[in-house]
């Protein structure tokens, strides 16, 4: 990330509303330096040597932080934010927090060791939120620059410096380092007993994304390889060419210099290898079509099979359903005459009184049952 007011918040210039203050004598500020300042130190040499060479003064640069910040090219700087855990199992001042501490305290000093090209002017470490983290403040820069500043800021060069490339976008040095950094600190973790349990990762974990990476490069050399096989080719076409057979004095014969023989013959071996080749691949090409052809008359067995089935299903389900409609006629004169066997006992007991209502509905039925 990259913004406004990032420093401030991480010093404690101010404070937010999630912040404890009275855990803020916990935490640790590795190192700070006004932004301007840091690029004074590293970019200061570079700007003087390359406004020495202009010839204009438009073309000269007179502050190379505001450069950068009013242009679209780079980032005046970048922050990283690193914590093990969660407020749930590493909390700041659960009895794992001090944990968590030593954990990102050794993480930051091996940042510094792995990534010479990120100039950090400001790290720290808070203890005064709900979990142990480390901001990391970072200038990226590259040396030896041939365009613009020898010494210039720049991520996807800062990181190529370090041995970081990627492959455009679907696997950019940003990701590739950002996953390296994780696994640095996750090995940390490991050293105290803490596995690292990957939750919610959006990209591809690294060992995915350089087996990935070492097809695509063993793709290139496969095609490089074919490439100059086939360039070989070419040249042997033309040494061929241009090989003169001399016609020999008072004979229909012709002689050839003893290395275009040579190359002649060569040519011819290397012709009988190829036709061989070609009947093998035809042959191969051809057991293929054959092999389709079969696999596509299978399939449109198994097609009509399949439509064969789905009409003898259908059939099943109309006689299921009409054996359905059986079963329950059955069951509705079952019923009937359940019903008519308690009318009889309420009958015979004189309890239609407690079924008044029923009584006269039962009436009204017989009437006009009786009418009809």
């Amino acid at each position: 990330m990259s913004g406004d007011g990032v420093v401030a918040h991480n010093r404690r210039t101010y404070f937010a509303e999630n912040v404890d203050q009275t855990r803020t004598h916990l935490n640790i500020e590795y190192c700070y330096t006004p932004i301007e300042e840091a690029y004074h130190q590293l970019f200061d040499a570079a700007q003087e040597e390359y406004n020495a060479k202009q010839k204009r003064k438009d073309r000269r640069i007179e502050n190379y932080y505001e450069k950068i910040c009013n242009g679209d090219q780079e980032k005046p700087f970048y922050e990283v934010i690193f914590q093990a855990g969660n407020k749930d199992d590493m909390a700041a001042a659960g009895e794992n927090g001090e944990l968590a501490k030593t954990i990102l305290d050794k993480f930051y000093h091996s940042f510094l060791e792995r990534n010479p090209q990120l100039h950090v002017y400001s790290a720290h470490l808070h203890m005064d939120e709900a979990t142990p983290h480390l901001h990391i403040d970072f200038i990226p820069f590259t040396t030896g620059s041939k365009r613009g500043l020898s010494t210039r800021v720049s991520l996807k060069q800062a990181l190529a410096d370090q041995g970081i490339t990627g492959e455009g976008r679907s696997l950019t040095e940003s990701d590739l380092w950002v996953q390296k950094e994780k696994e640095a600190l996750a090995a940390i973790m490991l050293e105290h007993g803490i596995e690292w349990e990957q939750k919610g990762e959006h990209k591809e974990h690294l060992s995915v994304l350089e087996f990935k990476r070492e097809k695509r490069k063993e793709e290139i050399a496969e095609l490089e390889q074919t490439l100059e096989c086939v360039q070989q080719k070419q040249v042997s076409v033309q040494a061929l060419e241009q090989i003169e057979a001399k016609p020999l004095p008072l004979t229909s014969k012709v002689a050839v210099e003893r290395e275009d023989y040579q190359t002649l013959v060569t040519a011819a071996q290397k012709y009988v290898v190829q036709e061989k080749q070609e009947g093998k691949l035809k042959k191969l090409l051809k057991e293929a079509k054959r092999t389709i052809a079969d696999m596509k008359a299978k399939i449109e067995s198994l097609v009509a099979e399949l439509t064969a089935v789905k009409e003898e299903l259908a059939q099943y389900k109309s006689v299921r359903g009409q054996l359905r409609t059986a079963d329950l006629e059955q069951e509705n004169d079952r019923l009937r005459k359940r019903i008519r066997t308690y009318e009889d006992v309420i009958s015979r007991n004189n309890l239609w009184n407690y079924f008044a209502n029923h009584k006269r509905k039962d009436v009204q039925k017989n009437e006009k049952e009786s009418e009809r």
